[in-house]
C-alpha cells in the first residue's frame, strides 16, 4: 500500500529505532521503501491467503507488531494479530468495522444511533420500501465494502436512482479483493457533519479530538476540508463521544485508532454514520500534530507493541486543511496559486503529478493538492484557509489533447 498516511508511519517506526517489514501485494512491482528492511509478497485478494502469507513471515521474523493506515486490509490485520498472539483488533468481529450492513446491524444491536439503513442487491426493493413510505427521499446510495467517498450518491428523485446504483456496481476493490455486491441505501440525515478521532488500548477507547468537515454539495459530497479541533458546547462533545465510544467496542476494535463519522441533527441529536479502525485520511495526522501536538503515527504503532500512550495535547492551537478538487476527469494542466508555506501556513503540496490522469470531481480520488493552516482560534484557521482556497485553480484538459 502507499499514501502519505503509511509514510507517516513508516517515519515513526523508524525514528522510535524498529526494524519495519512492508506487505507487498502480489503482482505488483515496486521499490522497497526506503528504510524498509524487507518485504513479503502477499495474496490480498483472499484474506484467508493473506492472513497465512502474513503469519508465517511475521514468525520467521519475530515480528513485534501488526500495524495498518488501509481500510480494506484491516481485517487482516486484526486476524493475523489474533493468530501471532499480538495486540490488535477482535478477529471475530474484523468485518464489523469494514463491510457497512454488519456495520449496522452491530451498531444499532448496541444501541447507537444509526440511519434508517437497508441492504439491497437490486433498484425494486427500494421501490418497494418508497411504496410502502418506509423510506423517502433524499437517500444515501453506497456501496457495501469501498472507500473514501468512492460510489457514494446523494439520491433527491427517483429518476436519479438508476444511476446512483450503476455506479456502486461499478466499483472495483483494490489488490483484487472481493467486494461484497450489496448495495446500502440510507435516509439522508440533514446536519453538520464531524469525525472523531479516537485511540482504543486493551478495549478502552481515549478521545483526542473532534473534527469539524468540509464537504462538498449535490450529488456527490467529496471531503475538501477538515478543521481540529471543533469547539462545541460541552453538552453537545459529551453525548456524540458517548456514541463513538459505543461504536468502537460494538465494531471490535480493541487496540487501533479509530475515525467515527458523526452528523449533528438541527435538533442537537447526533447519529453515528460509519467507524473505520485506523487513522482518519486526508491528512489528519498533520492537522493533529499542528494543532495538538499529537503524533498519531507513533501512537498507533506503541498500541500495536502493546506499550503505553500519552495523549495529552502539547499545543493548543487550531489546524484546517483545505484540499483543492480536480473540476472534471482528464489530464491535470496545472495548480495554480497554492499558498507558499510560512507563518501560520505549515504545509502546502501539489499531490498529483502534472501530466497524470485526474478523476471527476465524485470522490475523494479528486483532491490533487493540499494546504494548512494554523491559527489561535477555530474561526479564523477556517477563514484563512477559506480565503486562500478561492485563490487556487486547478485546471485539466481532456484525455488526448
Amino acid at each position: 500500500m502507499s499514501g502519505p498516511d503509511r509514510e507517516d508511519l513508516l517515519k515513526a517506526a523508524i525514528a522510535m529505532g524498529h526494524e519495519v517489514y512492508a506487505a507487498t501485494p502480489r503482482g505488483k512491482t515496486s521499490a522497497t521503501p526506503r528504510g524498509v528492511t524487507g518485504t513479503v509478497v502477499v495474496d490480498f485478494s483472499s484474506y484467508a491467503a493473506a492472513v497465512s502469507d502474513i503469519v508465517a513471515f511475521a514468525r520467521s521474523r519475530r515480528v513485534d507488531a501488526i500495524a495498518t493506515v488501509n481500510e480494506f486490509l484491516t481485517p487482516v490485520a486484526a486476524l493475523a494479530c489474533a493468530t501471532l498472539g499480538l495486540a490488535g483488533n477482535d478477529a471475530a468481529l474484523a468485518m464489523a468495522a469494514r463491510n457497512k450492513i454488519t456495520m449496522v446491524e452491530r451498531l444499532r444491536e448496541a444501541g447507537v444511533s444509526v440511519p434508517s439503513t437497508i441492504a439491497v442487491t437490486d433498484e425494486e426493493e427500494v421501490h418497494d420500501h418508497l411504496c410502502r413510505q418506509t423510506f423517502s427521499f433524499p437517500l444515501v446510495v453506497k456501496p457495501a465494502e469501498n472507500a473514501g467517498s468512492t460510489g457514494v450518491s446523494v439520491v433527491e428523485r427517483l429518476d436519479e436512482l438508476t444511476a446512483a446504483f450503476q455506479r456502486v456496481r461499478l466499483q472495483r476493490g483494490p489488490y483484487g479483493i472481493h467486494l461484497d455486491p450489496r448495495v446500502v441505501v440510507q435516509e439522508y440525515i440533514d446536519g453538520e457533519e464531524f469525525s472523531v478521532e479516537s485511540l482504543t488500548q486493551d478495549g478502552q477507547t481515549e478521545h483526542v479530538c473532534i473534527t469539524k468537515k468540509q464537504t462538498t454539495f449535490g450529488a456527490y459530497r467529496v471531503e475538501t476540508g477538515h478543521t481540529l479541533p471543533s469547539n462545541i458546547d460541552p453538552i453537545a462533545r459529551r453525548l456524540v463521544l458517548q456514541q463513538v465510544t459505543m461504536a468502537a467496542a460494538a465494531t471490535g476494535i480493541r487496540n487501533s485508532w479509530s475515525h467515527c463519522e458523526v452528523k449533528r441533527k438541527p435538533d442537537g441529536a447526533w447519529v453515528v454514520l460509519e467507524i473505520a479502525p485506523r487513522i482518519g485520511g486526508g491528512r489528519i495526522t498533520l492537522l493533529t500534530s499542528q494543532a495538538l501536538g499529537i503524533d498519531m503515527a507513533g501512537a498507533a504503532l506503541a498500541v500495536a507493541l502493546g506499550q503505553p500512550v500519552e495523549l495529552a495535547p502539547t499545543r493548543r492551537a487550531f489546524a484546517a486543511i483545505r484540499r483543492p478538487l480536480a473540476p472534471r476527469g482528464g489530464r491535470l494542466v496545472a495548480v495554480q496559486g497554492m499558498p507558499c508555506t510560512g507563518d501560520n501556513v505549515p504545509f502546502s503540496e501539489v499531490t498529483t503529478e502534472i501530466g497524470a490522469s485526474v478523476a471527476s470531481p465524485d470522490s475523494n480520488s479528486a483532491r490533487v493538492a493540499y494546504f494548512i493552516v494554523t491559527a489561535e482560534d477555530e474561526t479564523s484557521a477556517d477563514q484563512r484557509a477559506d480565503e486562500l482556497l478561492k485563490g487556487v485553480s486547478v485546471i485539466v484538459e481532456p484525455q488526448g489533447s
